[in-house]
Parts: structure tokens; sequence; C-alpha cells
């Protein structure tokens, strides 16, 4: 190892580059061969000095900045990472440096003796001092482009070979597991959430322009469908294409789709209170479209007013309402749904992230009661609260169908996340689940503060509830005691086929709580995968239950019927270790999954083909596990008939960008940004042309 002391170069002894036998350098240079010696000899001469002065500043660099560091031990990831390499960095070109026994030893020889200086012409000393040094600078750099690498993997979001982020070795997602070990089992008295819900804003954004709008207004107005006609300024959906992955055709405008199947897409093109009047207008001569979608429009009240208009002019055009993120509160929500309750036409209502509050608690109840043919409403994020949702259903539960010429209500999908619901709105549910007015099928209370009481209480409804058919309850608080009480409740249960109990990736964003379901519900999630000849889809997602404990649920998913099935452990596994690298060896970082234990492989493999045989036998070997995960495993967790009516080409977009991170999806809006202000207190119309028909 070089000493610590400071180097300084000495000069080059002349016998360090040997010329040939039986010749002389300064004596005879007759023949081509000897210049070419000569040459080679001055250019040794001032590589080995620039080459030395270099490694005169790394050797002393590395002797007084990291007097400790060893090449010779193994290093993991995390390690790595925490050296100090952005501070300490040495030139990559030493990584070549020549080694004494190579076919550069004479350069190495050079090298050495600038310095170490000899003390006698054949002394080995310098070459060995110096190939010490070599080595040790050597693993530095090797370690230096190692850290690189994980600094960007991390930097990425993403984990490779052995990086953990700080968690224990094995674990797939660092980021998932600092969070959920970091809350441990809920606790509602040491992590309090509001019962009140979370915000309901839409995302943010700008009012389009009347002329970026015009076109598409112009072809809903002269009754336009999916086709382009020769004056349209409109373009072929997808390049002729039609909608991606559905093949659905479409004619595209600068903003604005319209669908073959007669969806009419605004999504996030944001038609605002200044423009909302000009499209009602547009499509009252218009009897194609269908399907109404203006997400993220923030319409505000004026909106509302200008649809229920519509509604109450055409009450048989549109099937599906979508509204979602449309600054609607309780008071403009009451006169849409007195226009609504009359419509037969309408079967599907998205209302997520719409101001309504627990004062529109009554029209909630009457829109559910009274529209004749509404199967599904989203009702996510509306503010309702625990209170209002526990009033709406106490009023449903005590609802006669009898009365109202009916056996039940039409109501079968509903969608109630981050309302704020605990146990005092989930014994309300449970006993609407009870009544034999109700006949839900899907029922989706992800991001709710219910907690293992509130759980409890699903679950005892949910027994009493036969035609459910799915269940969602992600980052629900949920503890193992809760867990269990649901596993075992679903193990009996004649229709349910999908149940997710994992974790919301909004779960920060909108301040709620993980599930934290651990080993001892093991036993009762054995019994449900071996008992339930219904389920086709549970999720636990990331958990921590024990790696061995998985293996365990993972033998039971063997002799399920399941079609899918997703968990992952925190927790470390006790049968892999920690891979690390050796700088002074220079071989690949083993993937720290490559390491386990091959029981796991197999285990894991004979799932996933287990998993794969369940799929072809349910659809056919026309269906593939590609093809399931992309389009079939989302039609378990949703209703195809009304959720498909909702795609939107802009939403979809805009997702799989951020998923590819080539756009960032701003979540909040600037505090000195008073577009929310202005839509809400917002008085239409806006267009000069409707205020004189006005």
């Amino acid at each position: 190892m070089a000493a610590a002391a400071t180097l300084q170069l000495a000069s080059i002894p002349t016998n360090v580059f040997r010329a040939p036998p039986n010749h002389s350098y300064e004596a005879n240079l007759t023949s081509a061969t000897d210049v070419k010696v000569a040459n080679a000899h001055i250019v040794h001469q001032n590589e080995a000095a620039r080459l030395a002065s270099i490694c005169r500043q790394a050797f002393n660099t590395l002797n007084d900045e990291m007097p400790d560091f060893n090449h010779s031990k193994s290093y993991t990831a995390d390690e790595i990472l925490a050296m100090p390499f952005d501070t300490v960095r040495l030139p990559d070109e030493l990584h070549g440096l020549p080694r004494r026994k190579s076919v550069r030893s004479q350069l190495a020889e050079a090298i050495a003796t600038l310095l170490y200086p000899a003390t006698h012409d054949q002394a080995v000393s310098p070459v060995i001092a110096y190939d010490a040094a070599r080595v040790r600078v050597r693993a530095w750099i090797v370690l230096q482009r190692k850290y690189d690498i994980f600094a960007a993997t991390k930097r990425n979001g993403h984990s490779f070979r052995g990086l953990t982020g700080g968690a224990a070795p094995g674990v797939r997602a660092p980021v998932w597991s600092s969070r959920i070990l970091e809350q441990g089992p809920w606790d509602p008295s040491k992590h309090r959430i509001s019962t009140a819900g979370t915000e309901a804003i839409p995302m943010p954004v700008a009012v389009a322009d009347a002329a970026d709008l015009a076109p598409f207004f112009d072809h809903l107005q002269r009754g336009g469908t999916h086709e382009l006609d020769k004056s349209s300024t409109g373009s072929e959906l997808g390049g002729g294409k039609g909608e991606p992955y559905y093949g659905v055709k479409g004619a595209e405008f600068r903003k604005g789709v319209v669908y073959e199947d007669g969806r009419m897409d605004l999504c996030k093109m944001v038609v605002g209170p200044n423009h909302i009047g000009n499209l009602m207008d547009s499509l009252r001569p218009n009897s194609f479209i269908r399907h109404f979608l203006l997400g993220n429009n923030i319409i505000g009240p004026v909106g509302a007013h200008e649809i229920a208009h519509f509604i109450q002019e055409f009450p048989d055009r549109m099937d599906t309402w979508y509204l979602a993120g449309n600054c609607i509160d309780a008071t403009s929500f009451k006169i849409l749904i007195d226009a609504m309750v009359k419509s037969d036409a309408v079967t599907n209502i998205w209302l997520k992230r719409n101001p309504l509050g627990p004062t529109a608690v009554a029209d909630v109840y009457r829109l559910i009661t009274e529209t004749k043919n509404l199967r599904t409403l989203d009702l996510d994020q509306t503010e309702l609260g625990d209170a209002g949702i526990a009033e709406l259903f106490r009023r449903l539960a005590c609802f006669s169908p009898v009365s109202a010429g009916r056996n039940k209500l039409p109501l079968r999908h509903l969608y109630l996340n981050g309302n704020g619901i605990s146990l005092n709105a989930a014994v309300a549910i449970a006993a609407f689940l009870a009544s034999p007015a109700c006949d839900i099928t899907s029922l989706y209370l992800s991001c709710n503060p219910l907690g293992d009481a509130g759980v409890r209480v699903i679950a005892d409804g949910a027994r009493k509830a036969p035609q459910l058919s799915r269940l969602s309850l992600q980052s629900v608080g949920m503890n193992t005691d809760g867990a269990t009480a649901l596993f075992e409740a679903i193990a009996s249960h004649p229709n349910m086929r999908f149940l997710d109990v994992g974790q919301a990736y909004a779960t920060l964003d909108l301040g709620q709580a993980w599930n934290y379901i651990e080993d001892a519900s093991v036993p009762s999630l054995c019994k449900l995968l071996l008992t339930s000849r219904t389920l086709d889809y549970l999720k636990l997602g990331h958990c921590p239950i024990t790696p061995p404990a998985l293996r365990v649920a993972d033998a039971a998913v063997l002799k399920s019927t399941l079609l899918y099935y997703s968990a992952d452990s925190v927790l470390p596994d006790p049968e892999l270790k920690t891979p690390a690298f050796k700088p002074a060896a220079d071989k690949t970082m083993a993937e720290v999954h490559s390491v386990l234990a091959q029981n796991k492989k197999a285990t894991q493999i004979a799932v996933s083909d287990h998993l794969k045989a369940n799929v072809r036998a349910r659809y056919g070997d026309h269906i593939t596990w590609t093809r399931f995960i992309e389009e079939e495993k989302r039609w378990i967790a949703n209703d195809k008939t009304d959720v498909r009516k909702i795609d939107s080409v802009y939403r979809n977009r805009d997702a799989g960008n951020a998923r590819r991170r080539l756009q960032v999806l701003v979540k909040r809006w600037d505090e000195a940004d008073g577009t929310l202000n202005r839509v809400m207190n917002a008085n239409g119309p806006f267009c000069s042309m409707r205020i004189r028909k006005h």
C-alpha cells in the first residue's frame, strides 16, 4: 500500500527504457528500426512523466482524504452510496494504469521510478510501491463508477443490484417499505385522520381559448360524429388507427374528440365557465353524442346550471355524465339533480373531486332513489364526510323500494373513496348492505380512516350482501385483526370476485393511513384462498407479512381458482444475504433478487404458472397473460359496461406520459392563482352571442 507521505517526482534514469542489446541510442541511429526505437523511448518518457504527475496527485488525494480506505473489502450498494465520491474524485483514466507484470511493464517501471526514486540501479522497491498504490487507486475508481450508476438509479426512482434505499435486503420496493414500516400498525389516537374527507380540488389547469375550442364546437353543432366531412379541420384519431388498444374510430380536433361509440371527450381541455354554454348549445342539435366526458374542466356553478338546462330540454339524450373535477358545490348540485332524476336515459354519473359537502346528502339520496336507471355513481372525494355518509346510508337503509314500485334500487356500483369514512359511517353502510333495497355489487371504500373497527363492520355487512362481488379497501388503516375478520367473512361469500386490501398510490397525497397486515392473518388468508371458488382477484400489495409467511400463502394460491394475486413483503427475507461488491476483483455485483433461496424462486414460478393456467382455462388460449393483465384484469376490478364509457385519450395520454416520466402531473394550485375563486363566483353567460340570445 502506498505510504501516507506526500509524493514528489524524480527524474527517470536512462536505464529504465532498455535498448536492444549491442546498440547505443546516442552513437548509432543508422537504420529505420533504430529511429523507431528512439522515438518510442521519447514517447514512453513523455507518457511516463504525464501519468506520474496525475498519479502523484491521485495517490496524495486518496492518502489524505481516505487514509483508511480498504480496497480488499466487499461493499454493499448502500455503503457505496454513502462514500464521498462527490468530493473525492480521481481521474477515470487511472483505472488503466500499467501493471508491473504486463506488456507495459517498462512504462510501469518508468512511472514508479519517478514517484519512488531508487537507491540503486537494480532496486525493485519503487515498482512494488507503485503497484500497491495503483491497485488502491484502481479500486477507488471502480467504486466511483459503481457510485455513479447507483446514484443515477436512485435518482430515477429505481432499484438495482443490491440498492435498497435503506430498506432491508430483498425488499423490492424500498420507498413503499420505508413509509409503511415508519407508520407501523395504524393507531388513530397517534395518527389522526380527518373524518371530513379529503379536499375536493381539481387538478391545476387554465381555461382554454375560445379559438381552440371553436372547431370542435362547430363540428358538434353540425351534428358531427366520429366521421369527418370535407369542411372539417379535425383529423382521424390516431392517424386512422383509432383509440389506442381498442381501435375505436374517432375524430380529433385541437381540443375535443368524438368516438364512434358516442363518447364526446373534452377531459382536461378546460372549457371552464367561459365556454360551457357554447358547448351545451353545440350539443343541442347533435343526437349522436350519448356519453358526456368533461373531467377536470372547472365549469363551476355556471356549468352545472347549463347542464341542468340541457337535461331538462333533452332528458332522454345522455347515458353518461362524467363531471369529475368541475367545482360543482351543493347549491348547484341541487339544480343538477332536479334535472337528472327526471332522466330515464342516464345510467352512470361521475362526480369525483367536486365539493358537494355534507349539505348535499339529501340531494345525493334523491339521485340514488329517484333516478330510474342509475347503475353507477362516483362520489370519490366529494367532501361528504363521515357524518354526511352516515346520514345518507341511514336514509338508504330505511328506503322501501316497494313504495317506489321496485324490488331493489337500481344502483350497482358505488365509489366512496376519500370521504373520511370511519366507524360511524361504516355502521350505516353495513346496515344498507343488509337492507332489502340494496343491490350493490361493487363497493369502493379506499383511502378512508376505517381502521380495524370499521373494517370488521364492513366485513359483517358483506356477509349479509350476497350479491356483492367487488370490495376495495386500500389504505384504510387496516391492521391484522381487521384483515383476519375480513378474510373470514369473504371465505364463505357466494359471489365475491375482487378484493383489494393493498396500498393506494395516493395515500400520502390524501393524508391517509397504510394498511398494516402481518403474519397472524395468514391462516385466515389461506382459508380464504382454499375455500372461495368465486374469488378471481386478491391484492395485498406491499405488506408487512414476512417472506416465509407469504410462501405459506403461496402454497394456498397453488390450490386456488385465482386469476390474479399480488403480495410483496416490505420486510427482509431471512434466507437472503446482502450482495456485496469487492472493488479489487471488479466483478459484476449480483442482483439482490437473483440470490434468493431456490425454493422461493420455484414457488414464485409455480404461482405464476398456476395463475396463467387458470386464465387460459377461464378465457381460452386466445387470451394471453399479457392481454389479461392489460385488459381483462381491469374488468374484474371494474364494471366494463359503464367504466368503458368514460375512457378518455386525454387522461390516458397524460397518465402514460407521467409513467414514462415524460410529463409531470402538477397536483397543487399555486397559492397566487385565483382561478378557482373566479370559477366558483362566476356568473354567465359569457359569450356575447349567448348574451344577446338571453
